[in-house]
């Protein structure tokens, strides 16, 4: 039974989900592994809302007789390639940059998964797409970090309370809407301290210096069940959200491959807000049975503001889609207090007036 307050499916989240059972038959070896065939619109849409195009390209999912996919694919490898490539070559320069200044500042996300952090968590780290840089730095550091970046030579432009984004290359413009583009700008996000944002409130997650080792070149990088947990609290994040890009839970996944060691991510899962933890372990277990400890998916749950909305709902019903929004139902659900509560009906009534200014009245 679905919960009255789930996210609705949606034929975008449909082709996304047809997509994400695809690519992970092949990954686990389970399943026929379907052969899609989609049309090229098809394809570009669910393949930039999952950021699974160039892995799957790699994987055989895609019917590539149908006219325009092969070519597409191909183009969509190499400029994921080539923008990881990029980055590659920017991170070092960002991270040497905060280490001559001696200031702490941990890279995570796709920085450390697609490897240009130094090692890799992906076999083939070309095949997954970043947008960003994400840095994370205490927040008294904030000042001082951002004082180093522009130093070095790269451009503010745009700040807030979560974030500073600098621009190595680009003009912040949007860019190419039908996939991934090695030209698209290479924004460096500075994010003071680990916070996540929900329906109108942040949730905080660990202190970063506390898992946070140096090394010998003066760089800094969390823990591997520090890392291991940010993965996941990210990806729990947009589930609560209802905005999950599925390259976030294959990442979940090589993690696994590479080794978890689960009683050292309960020392620090333990300590955080389960809204970090459990619905991105939810989502785990939805799509990838049996990865997560049974034991510690339940001890999650029971703690979770708002379980119940996750039972019998479909998990394509949290995959990204820009239009239909969440529920108000299922926003307050994962509230924990009247403050949080405050906030969502907010976050409601200010995209309400915005319909209606913009002449949508639905």
């Amino acid at each position: 039974m679905t919960h009255t307050g789930t996210p609705s499916t949606t034929p975008l989240r449909e082709r996304q989900w047809e997509l994400v059972r695809a690519v992970v038959d092949r990954l686990t070896g389970t399943g026929e592994g379907a052969v899609l065939s989609w049309d090229l619109a098809t394809v570009q849409l669910a393949g930039l809302a999952t950021g699974l195009t160039a892995l799957a390209a790699s994987l055989g999912v895609f019917d590539t007789i149908v006219a325009g996919v092969g070519e597409y694919l191909d183009d969509q490898r190499r400029e994921v390639a080539a923008r990881r490539d990029r980055f590659m070559t920017l991170t070092p320069s960002v991270l040497a940059a905060f280490a001559e200044g001696d200031v702490l500042a941990v890279p995570v996300k796709g920085a450390v998964l697609g490897g240009s952090a130094g090692g890799t968590v992906w076999p083939d780290p070309s095949l997954r797409p970043m947008s960003d840089i994400d840095v994370l730095v205490p927040a008294r550091y904030r000042s001082q970090a951002g004082a180093l970046l522009a130093r070095a030579g790269w451009t503010l432009h745009a700040t807030d309370d979560h974030e500073d984004t600098f621009l190595a290359w680009g003009d912040g413009s949007v860019g190419r809407t039908d996939g991934e583009s090695a030209a698209h700008n290479g924004r460096i996000e500075l994010h003071p301290g680990w916070r996540e944002f929900l329906h109108g409130y942040v949730v905080n997650g660990f202190d970063i210096e506390e898992y946070a080792t140096r090394r010998a070149d003066g760089q800094y990088r969390l823990d591997d069940a520090a890392f291991a947990v940010h993965v996941i609290g990210h990806l729990a994040s947009t589930v609560v959200r209802a905005e999950v890009r599925a390259v976030n839970l294959i990442d979940v996944w090589f993690l696994h491959q590479r080794g978890l060691d689960w009683d050292a991510i309960d020392g620090v899962r333990e300590r955080l807000d389960p809204r970090l933890v459990a619905p991105g372990l939810w989502l785990v277990d939805q799509v990838l049975p049996g990865l997560v400890p049974p034991e510690v998916l339940a001890s999650e749950m029971g703690c979770l503001p708002g379980a119940s909305a996750l039972v019998g709902c479909p998990p394509q019903a949290v995959l990204r889609d820009p239009g239909p929004r969440t529920t108000t139902r299922w926003r307050l659900a994962h509230t924990s207090d009247r403050n949080e509560r405050a906030a969502v009906l907010r976050q409601v009534a200010r995209s309400a007036r915005g319909r209606l200014s913009s002449g949508h009245s639905r």
